[in-house]
């Protein structure tokens, strides 16, 4: 009746083979609820199997073939993509999935189209090189796509996979993919001001990410951990941080003004990308990024004219974030605000009054209930900061 058939499987075990749920529901839209018993056994063999014998590869099989290369909707293409993540594919079936994607990258529907994109994640790394030249193209288009799902899916893969060892690697092997790859962040860079919600919010996490990544593998190479990045992939890394360290230095009263309108629960993910390009660049520490990458700069690299305009940039910032110290009501969100404001304190020309506003807003958690568990946290950050406080706020501190 409904025309497609799903089959229902949990727990590696198919519950029903034949749902056709337009049927139970006697027509189209109509929600309808159902209850499964399956039964869960605490021993397996070497495969994973359903109750009627059928081993999961098998159904992966018949779903790369009878849905990701064949034309389906957006519903039963992203189920299909599900089953492949959890799945070991054979070669074959990988080169299948990779053809039923070029295809779907130009199919008329873009919730199709954005659904193939957010596969891209999950292709092994020796696909990964010649599917993104394959689809460069689709890719420059997607970032500038009139479908909020097709810049959300495109911005939110792209920051993930640009990210990856793997990527880096293959970068430092293939100049042509590096070019590709720095372009692209600076398009993620630019969709933190996108008019959906959704695609800043995402875009402002994949910069995020990328800051996080390299400060990561930056302090593991100090400190001789020997399976981190090597000295070229360090400096492929350093080169797409300091042009996004540049990018948010220069757009920090936008991107100040885009998280203020974002939903409260998506504020927190704006706050690592700006604080943490605001302080390289007051503190000096991009020129430090920019020198790993072996990059003379170039023409978009960040001039900092005086130590005036630093100051105005940090304190523009801790302005902005201020606020929330006051009338945020998650304490984790709270703690975080302050360290971030104590990191900006400690810049030079940075004010006792930030870390001050912050040690305060953070010792008021030490009563909450639901943060007791982190009052060593707290300790921890008041004590390793007290030396951004002059005297006299030290001992008033001392005294509460």
């Amino acid at each position: 009746m409904g025309g497609r058939r799903f089959l229902v499987y949990i727990a590696n075990q198919s519950a029903e083979e034949q749902a056709d749920i337009v049927m139970w529901g006697s027509g189209n839209g109509i929600p309808i609820y159902r209850d499964y018993i399956v039964f869960m056994s605490g021993t397996g063999g070497h495969k994973k199997q359903s109750a009627v014998g059928r081993d999961i590869s098998v159904i992966a099989k018949s779903a790369v073939e009878e849905i990701v290369a064949s034309p389906a909707s957006a519903v039963c293409k992203k189920l299909a993509f599900d089953l492949i993540r959890s799945t070991h594919l054979t070669v074959d079936l990988w080169d299948t999935v990779c053809t039923g994607i070029l295809t779907d990258l130009d199919f008329p529907d873009p919730d199709v189209s954005a659904t193939a994109v957010s596969i891209l994640a999950a292709i092994p790394s020796y696909r990964l090189p010649k599917l993104i030249s394959d689809t460069k193209k689709e890719i420059n288009n997607y970032f500038d796509s009139p479908s909020d799902n097709l810049r959300f899916a495109i911005t939110e893969t792209m920051g993930c996979i640009l990210a990856r060892d793997n990527l880096v690697t293959l970068c430092e092997k293939n100049v042509n993919l590096l070019d590709k790859v720095f372009g692209w962040w600076g398009r993620i860079g630019q969709n933190m001001l996108d008019g959906s919600d959704a695609v800043s919010k995402v875009g402002f996490e994949s910069v995020g990410r990328l800051f996080q990544e390299f400060d990561t593998k930056r302090m593991s190479r100090l400190a001789g951990d020997k399976l981190i990045d090597s000295e070229n992939s360090l400096a492929i890394r350093s080169n797409w941080v300091s042009s996004m360290v540049d990018f948010v230095w220069k757009k920090r009263s936008a991107l100040m003004a885009r998280s203020l309108v974002l939903p409260v629960e998506s504020f927190r993910v704006t706050v690592l990308p700006i604080v943490y390009a605001v302080k390289a660049v007051a503190s000096g520490s991009v020129e430090v990024i920019r020198k790993l990458s072996k990059s003379s700069g170039g023409s978009n690299a960040t001039i900092v004219d005086s130590n005036a305009e630093r100051f105005v940039g940090v304190s523009n910032v801790v302005t902005h974030l201020v606020l929330f110290l006051a009338w945020s009501l998650d304490p984790a969100f709270i703690f975080e605000v302050g360290i971030d404001m104590m990191y900006l304190a400690d810049v030079p020309g940075g004010k006792p009054e930030w870390a001050s506003q912050s040690i305060i807003a953070i010792l008021t958690l030490w009563d909450r209930q639901e943060f007791a568990s982190a009052r060593e946290s707290i300790v921890r950050a008041v004590v390793t900061n007290l030396h951004l406080l002059d005297l006299h706020m030290q001992v008033c501190l001392l005294e509460l």
